[in-house]
Order: C-alpha cells, then structure tokens, then sequence
C-alpha cells in the first residue's frame, strides 16, 4: 500500500483493485470482441468497455454505495442507477474504463482503465493503469505519484523547443478543428510530437516524465480526471489551453506540462 494521506488511502485501494480487474478483463478480452461504433465509425465501443466498467462500478459502489459514479458508457449496474450525468459536491468516481479502445481494437498495447475520485472539481485520487505494460499509475491528493509503487516527478524540460509533446485528436478531425490547428502550430517548435490514441495514458506518462506535455481539445471528464491528478502530484501543472479553470460538468480541453516555465511556453505556440 502507498503511503498517502489517511483520508484517501481506502479510496485509492479501492481505485487500484478497481483498475487492476478491468485490466484483467481486457486482457482475456483482446482480440476476440465484436467492435460497434457510437456517434460515428471512428469512435469505437466493445463488450470489453461495458464489461470492464461494469465491473468497476460493482467494486466501487459496493464499497462506497453512496457514492455517485459517472462511466462513460453511462450506468450500467443496479448499483449506480442513482447516479448524475453532472458531478456535484458530493463524492464522485469519474470512470474511462477502456481509454484507447481504437488501439484496443488494433491490439496495440496503450490502453486501459482511468479512474478518479472526486468531490466537487476537487480531485481526491486517481489511477491509470496498462494491462498489458502492467503499469499502475496512482496518485491521491497530496501524496504524490507512483509507478508500481515507485514515486515519479514529470521532466525539468523548460522549453518547447526540447519537448516531446503527446497529442489528441477527436474521433472525427477536420481541417478547422483546434486539435488539428494546435498541431500544426506546435510541429515547429516543438522538438517532437507523438499521438498515441490514448488521452489519460498521455497524462499519465506526462507524470512520469516521458513526455514533457500534452494536449486534447475534445475530451470529457472521464479522459482527464485522473490523469490531472496524476500530472499535478508529479509536480506538473495541468488546465486549459486558453489558460481558463476546468469544468468538470462539461466538455473540457486539457493542456498539461512537465512545468510553469514550460507550461508558459507552450501557451505562447499555443495561443499565438
């Protein structure tokens, strides 16, 4: 167990046990699921999404049952039909369970569970985990990060210049849209930039150093929460773009860097 404040280390071990067995289902799952498509033939769902998260949601709220959960493939246990399509000031679990089904799909191994707690816009702890890197990434509120229980900071880069910069795009892009806008901006001047089809595994390797920053401009509170927690613990700062709070009630873009001195340079591409 890690150590963390004792307000949340129950709910971060809950986080963990949660993620871990989402993480086992995806992995007896790859490869052998029908696939069907949501709002357009790019934005994919599984069996494996709504079985992992239904799965996440009986450990949760059997835990926690007054807790209220927000999955992004909706509620889909009895246990949570009390639930809120808008997060309140009450405790709050903020669930992706299948980040990166695309590369899922693919059986390219970057995807997995993002699970975060929060209470209000404050959030309380927060997991990322691999199932197939086994790597957990976990973080409560004024503990710091880890990496299979090993503590991470984000990178000392402090120039966009030296960055190697992760990227998101919405499931359909077109020549005006500010994902696309932002990239073509940034490929410049920025040292290197990768897309990996997965925005909290982008957070989350932000935490850990391996990229220097990364930004989404079509996201939902389940793409973010708990890789904002993980950034933000490593010693990164995390908002949006245009320098504004986030909103957890609504659609929210997401820039997050290693550091200020980073974080303000990139603003400078980013908004120029």
């Amino acid at each position: 167990m890690l150590t963390v404040s004792s307000d949340y280390s129950a709910y971060l071990a809950v986080c963990e046990e949660a993620a871990r067995t989402a993480g086992k289902i995806q992995r007896e799952k790859l490869g052998t699921v029908s696939v069907r498509f949501k709002s357009n033939p790019n934005d994919l769902v599984t069996e494996a999404d709504t079985a992992s998260q239904a799965a996440i949601e009986k450990i949760i709220l059997t835990a926690f049952p007054c807790h209220r959960f927000i999955g992004e493939e909706g509620n889909l246990t009895a246990l949570s039909q009390q639930g809120t399509a808008r997060i309140t000031g009450e405790y709050c679990w903020i669930v992706d369970p299948l980040d990166g089904t695309t590369n899922f799909v693919h059986t390219c191994p970057m995807f997995g569970p993002s699970i975060a707690l929060t209470r209000g816009t404050d959030i309380l702890c927060g997991v990322f985990y691999n199932p197939m890197t086994e790597e957990l990434f976990s973080a409560a509120k004024g503990g710091g990060a880890f990496l299979n229980g090993k503590r991470i900071q984000t990178s000392t880069r402090t120039s966009a210049r030296e960055a190697l910069v992760s990227v998101s795009f919405a499931s359909q892009t077109d020549s005006q849209s500010p994902d696309l806008q932002t990239f073509l901006k940034a490929l410049p001047v920025c040292q290197a930039l990768r897309r990996t089809g997965a925005t909290a595994l982008n957070l989350a390797y932000v935490a850990a150093g391996r990229f220097d920053a990364t930004w989404a401009y079509t996201c939902h509170p389940w793409d973010i929460a708990a890789g904002i927690i993980l950034v933000t613990e490593a010693g990164g700062v995390a908002g949006k773009p245009d320098g504004s709070p986030f909103d957890f009630n609504d659609p929210s873009p997401v820039c997050a860097s290693a550091n200020e001195t980073l974080h303000k340079d990139l603003m400078k591409t980013i908004n120029g």
